[in-house]
C-alpha cells in the first residue's frame, strides 16, 4: 500500500506543528524584594474531645464525643512526644479513656494533651491448678 504524498505532506506538517508549539517558555526573572518577609499570625489552637480508640508513642487515635463516626489520628510534636512516652511508660492511655486534643489548624498534630490515662486493665489466666 503506497502513502498518497497529499496525506503524507498533511502528516508531516501536523507532527511539524505539534513539535513546534509543545516547546517551553524560559523562565522570566522576577525582581529580588526588599521587603520583610510577612509576618505570619500563629492561630490558637482547636481542640478535639473525644475518647482514646488507641494511642502509641508516634500517634494517637481518639473518637469524637459528638459524633461517635468521627475518628482522628494526630501525631505529636515533640514536647507531646515526651510527655507521651512518660504516660506510656505508667501503663498508658486505654480504649475509652476521655481525651481533649488541642491541634494546630490546618494539621493533624497535637500540640497539648489533656485527660488522665486509666489504670492499665491485667488480664489473669484462669487457676490451673486442680484438685
Amino acid at each position: 500500500m503506497k502513502l498518497n504524498p497529499r496525506i503524507l505532506f498533511t502528516i508531516l506538517a501536523i507532527a511539524a506543528g505539534l513539535t513546534l508549539s509543545s516547546t517551553r517558555v524560559g523562565a522570566q526573572a522576577q525582581p529580588l524584594s526588599t521587603l520583610p518577609p510577612p509576618i505570619v499570625k500563629h492561630e490558637k489552637p482547636l481542640k478535639f474531645d473525644g475518647q482514646v480508640i488507641a494511642a502509641n508513642s508516634a500517634t494517637i487515635t481518639v473518637r469524637s464525643k459528638e459524633n461517635a463516626m468521627l475518628t482522628q489520628t494526630f501525631t505529636y510534636t515533640p514536647d507531646v512526644r515526651d510527655q507521651m512516652i512518660k504516660i506510656l511508660n505508667k501503663g498508658g492511655y486505654q480504649f475509652g479513656d476521655k481525651v481533649v486534643i488541642h491541634y494546630t489548624p490546618g494539621t493533624a498534630t497535637a500540640v497539648k494533651l489533656q485527660g488522665k490515662p486509666s489504670k492499665p486493665r491485667t488480664f489473669s489466666s484462669p487457676n490451673t491448678s486442680q484438685k
